[in-house]
C-alpha cells in the first residue's frame, strides 16, 4: 500500500512540474469558458455585472486581482468605473486600486488593504510566461491573487502561421485563436459581443468586441 501512495505522490509530482514547464515556456493549455459569447449592452454595463456575478466568491476571497488594462483608453477607464460600482453593489465593499502597479513599490503593494486591484500592462497581468511583477511584488506577500486582462477583438483576427502551428498560448496568440474557437457562437454578426475564459486556474481574459468584423461575418 505505501509503494502505491508512493507511486501516486511522484505521478502527480511529475504532473504538476508539466504543467509549470508548459505554463513557463507559454504553450497552450485548455481553458475554461467562464461567460459563453453574450450581447453587449448599448451602455455596456453588463460587462461587469455578468464578470463580478460569475466570478463570486474569487473577487470577493482573493486579496489581489492584477487588471491588464493598462494603457487605458476611455472605453477601458469607463469600464473599470463599472467594475468598481458593480462590486460595490454586490459586496458592500470598496475595491482598493492601485491606478499602475509598475509605479508601486513593494511596501505599497504589500501594505494594499484586501480587495486590491491593481492596474497593470497586459504583459504583467497574466503567468502564460514567467512574470517578474508578479514573482517579485505579488508571490512574495503569500496572499492569493488573480489576473483579469481586457482583450479587445474584432472578430475578423487572422491567426498567425506562428500560432497555428505552434498552438502557443502566448498574449501574441491568445485573442486571434481563442476568436476563432467561439467564432459560430456570435450568432448575429450585427450585434457586439463578450466573454470570458480562464488558463491556469488564475489567469481570466475577458474579450471585449469593440467593432463588427469588416468582412460582414
Amino acid at each position: 500500500m505505501k509503494k502505491i501512495f508512493a507511486i501516486l505522490g511522484l505521478v502527480f509530482v511529475i504532473i504538476t512540474v508539466c504543467m509549470i514547464y508548459l505554463v513557463r515556456k507559454g504553450v497552450s493549455l485548455r481553458s475554461e469558458p467562464l461567460i459563453k459569447p453574450t450581447v453587449i449592452s448599448a451602455d455596456h454595463r453588463n460587462i461587469a455585472s455578468h464578470t463580478v456575478l460569475r466570478l463570486f466568491p474569487d473577487l470577493q476571497t482573493t486579496h489581489y486581482v492584477l487588471w491588464g488594462v493598462l494603457p487605458e483608453a476611455n472605453d477601458t477607464q469607463l469600464l473599470m468605473t463599472y467594475f468598481l460600482e458593480e462590486y460595490y453593489k454586490q459586496f458592500q465593499t470598496p475595491a482598493h486600486v492601485i491606478q499602475d502597479g509598475t509605479k508601486a513599490t513593494a511596501e505599497e503593494i504589500a501594505k494594499c488593504e484586501k480587495p486590491c486591484w491593481i492596474k497593470l500592462p497586459h504583459n504583467l497581468a497574466n503567468t502564460l510566461t514567467s512574470n517578474e511583477f508578479i514573482s517579485g511584488m505579488i508571490e512574495p506577500t503569500q496572499k492569493p491573487y488573480i489576473t483579469i486582462t481586457v482583450m479587445p477583438f474584432n472578430g475578423d483576427e487572422e491567426v498567425s502561421d506562428f500560432c497555428n502551428q505552434e498552438q502557443r498560448l502566448t498574449l501574441e496568440c491568445v485573442t486571434p485563436v481563442t476568436v476563432r474557437e467561439i467564432h459560430r457562437k456570435m450568432k448575429d454578426p450585427t450585434q457586439l459581443y463578450f466573454f470570458l475564459r480562464k488558463y491556469n486556474e488564475r489567469d481570466l481574459f475577458l474579450f471585449v468586441q469593440k467593432e463588427l468584423p469588416k468582412n460582414g461575418q
